[in-house]
């Protein structure tokens, strides 16, 4: 069989992107056997399948993977959401001769502004939503 050099490049892309959910996915399964043998200790059945229900929004190992496979396709999409916003801006600012500076930099911090990758505190909620006011 032979191999194209295209679908080794594409192989080792994907082996490089996938190499930082592979800790993610180690931190996640310690948290979630941490968490069950917690569960053990309180001595019923019910509290093993049900996780106590605090009010709280601390994140949770479910929280972790979702955060994981989440961030497949957000942090390209904010990278390209970034690249586009930058190239829009300096095309605005070309395009006006600098006058348009303050839209040039709405575009530029409605992509590139904010966190890149996303948490399990982020999934959770403990970490609220971004308030985008200031682009008004």
């Amino acid at each position: 069989m032979k191999v194209s050099r295209w679908q080794c490049v594409v192989l080792a892309f994907v082996v490089m992107l996938a190499a930082p959910y592979a800790t993610w996915l180690s931190v996640a399964q310690a948290q979630a056997q941490s968490q069950t043998q917690t569960y053990e200790t309180m001595g019923t059945v019910n509290s093993i399948l049900t996780p106590p229900m605090s009010g709280s929004v601390e994140p949770t190992a479910g929280d972790a993977v979702g955060a994981g496979f989440l961030n497949v396709m957000y942090v390209p999409g904010k990278a390209l959401i970034c690249g586009l916003g930058t190239v829009a801006s300096f095309g605005l600012l070309v395009v006006t001769l600098g006058s348009a500076y303050t839209g040039a930099t709405k575009i530029f911090k409605e992509g590139c502004h904010g966190d890149w990758v996303l948490t399990p505190e982020h999934v959770s909620g403990a970490i609220p939503k971004p308030n985008y006011d200031y682009l008004d």
